[in-house]
Protein backbone atom coordinates (compact mmCIF):
# COMPACT_ATOMS: atom_id res chain seq x y z
CA UNK A 1 0.00 0.00 0.00
CA UNK A 2 1.25 3.37 -1.23
CA UNK A 3 0.43 6.62 -2.07
CA UNK A 4 2.47 9.38 -3.90
CA UNK A 5 2.55 13.19 -2.87
CA UNK A 6 1.25 14.07 -6.08
CA UNK A 7 -1.54 11.28 -5.45
CA UNK A 8 -2.29 13.14 -1.90
CA UNK A 9 -2.48 16.43 -3.17
CA UNK A 10 -4.50 15.31 -6.50
CA UNK A 11 -6.82 13.77 -3.77
CA UNK A 12 -6.96 16.80 -1.85
CA UNK A 13 -7.86 19.21 -4.10
CA UNK A 14 -10.80 15.98 -5.78
CA UNK A 15 -12.17 16.40 -2.67
CA UNK A 16 -11.97 19.79 -1.69
CA UNK A 17 -13.85 20.33 -4.70
CA UNK A 18 -16.68 18.16 -3.84
CA UNK A 19 -16.81 19.71 -0.21
CA UNK A 20 -17.51 22.97 -2.35
CA UNK A 21 -20.76 21.26 -3.70
CA UNK A 22 -21.84 19.42 -0.50
CA UNK A 23 -24.55 21.33 1.58
CA UNK A 24 -22.73 20.67 4.73
CA UNK A 25 -19.24 21.75 2.97
CA UNK A 26 -17.10 18.55 3.71
CA UNK A 27 -15.75 15.64 2.05
CA UNK A 28 -14.11 12.55 3.37
CA UNK A 29 -12.71 9.35 1.49
CA UNK A 30 -10.71 6.36 3.36
CA UNK A 31 -6.98 7.00 1.96
CA UNK A 32 -5.35 3.63 3.25
CA UNK A 33 -6.11 0.58 5.73
CA UNK A 34 -4.05 -1.44 7.13
CA UNK A 35 -5.60 -3.70 10.23
CA UNK A 36 -7.22 -1.90 12.65
CA UNK A 37 -5.36 1.40 11.43
CA UNK A 38 -6.92 3.65 9.34
CA UNK A 39 -6.12 6.90 7.10
CA UNK A 40 -9.23 9.38 5.76
CA UNK A 41 -8.70 12.29 3.97
CA UNK A 42 -11.31 14.95 4.92
CA UNK A 43 -11.82 18.05 3.34
CA UNK A 44 -13.79 21.57 4.51
CA UNK A 45 -14.56 25.01 3.12
CA UNK A 46 -14.28 27.90 5.37
CA UNK A 47 -17.05 28.07 7.74
CA UNK A 48 -17.88 24.06 7.81
CA UNK A 49 -17.90 22.52 11.10
CA UNK A 50 -17.50 18.59 12.40
CA UNK A 51 -20.22 18.76 15.59
CA UNK A 52 -18.62 17.30 19.04
CA UNK A 53 -18.06 13.80 19.22
CA UNK A 54 -15.47 11.36 20.97
CA UNK A 55 -12.08 10.32 20.29
CA UNK A 56 -11.41 6.85 18.75
CA UNK A 57 -8.94 4.24 20.65
CA UNK A 58 -6.16 6.48 19.18
CA UNK A 59 -6.46 9.79 16.76
CA UNK A 60 -4.18 12.17 14.82
CA UNK A 61 -4.62 14.77 12.27
CA UNK A 62 -2.16 15.91 9.73
CA UNK A 63 -3.39 19.57 8.32
CA UNK A 64 -2.55 19.17 4.57
CA UNK A 65 -4.00 22.57 3.60
CA UNK A 66 -5.28 25.16 5.62
CA UNK A 67 -6.18 26.05 8.72
CA UNK A 68 -8.47 24.10 11.77
CA UNK A 69 -9.49 24.76 15.24
CA UNK A 70 -10.12 21.72 17.47
CA UNK A 71 -12.23 22.45 20.22
CA UNK A 72 -13.12 20.62 23.69
CA UNK A 73 -14.26 21.31 27.01
CA UNK A 74 -13.77 25.09 26.50
CA UNK A 75 -10.17 24.60 25.15
CA UNK A 76 -9.25 25.27 21.55
CA UNK A 77 -6.18 24.75 19.41
CA UNK A 78 -5.20 25.96 15.81
CA UNK A 79 -3.66 24.18 13.60
CA UNK A 80 -2.58 25.07 9.99
CA UNK A 81 -1.17 23.34 7.01
CA UNK A 82 2.03 20.96 8.34
CA UNK A 83 0.91 20.76 11.76
CA UNK A 84 0.16 17.70 13.31
CA UNK A 85 -1.58 16.77 16.42
CA UNK A 86 -2.69 14.06 18.80
CA UNK A 87 -6.40 15.00 19.36
CA UNK A 88 -7.63 15.31 23.03
CA UNK A 89 -9.27 11.96 25.48
CA UNK A 90 -12.50 13.90 25.07
CA UNK A 91 -15.55 15.24 22.93
CA UNK A 92 -14.07 17.48 20.70
CA UNK A 93 -15.18 19.04 17.48
CA UNK A 94 -13.79 20.62 14.42
CA UNK A 95 -14.13 24.15 12.23
CA UNK A 96 -12.59 24.90 9.19
CA UNK A 97 -10.77 28.79 9.44
CA UNK A 98 -10.18 28.10 5.76
CA UNK A 99 -10.91 25.81 2.96
CA UNK A 100 -8.89 23.20 4.67
CA UNK A 101 -7.63 19.44 4.25
CA UNK A 102 -6.58 16.86 7.11
CA UNK A 103 -5.22 12.97 7.10
CA UNK A 104 -7.33 11.76 10.34
CA UNK A 105 -5.24 8.56 11.30
CA UNK A 106 -7.39 6.79 13.80
CA UNK A 107 -6.91 2.75 15.67
CA UNK A 108 -10.48 1.42 14.33
CA UNK A 109 -12.33 0.15 17.44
Amino acid sequence: MHITQAELDDLVTRELTKAQAASNGRSAVAVLKDGRLRHTLLAMTAGAVLSEHPKPESATLLVLRGTIIVRWNGESVTISHGGLYVLPDALHGVLAETDCAFLLTTIAG
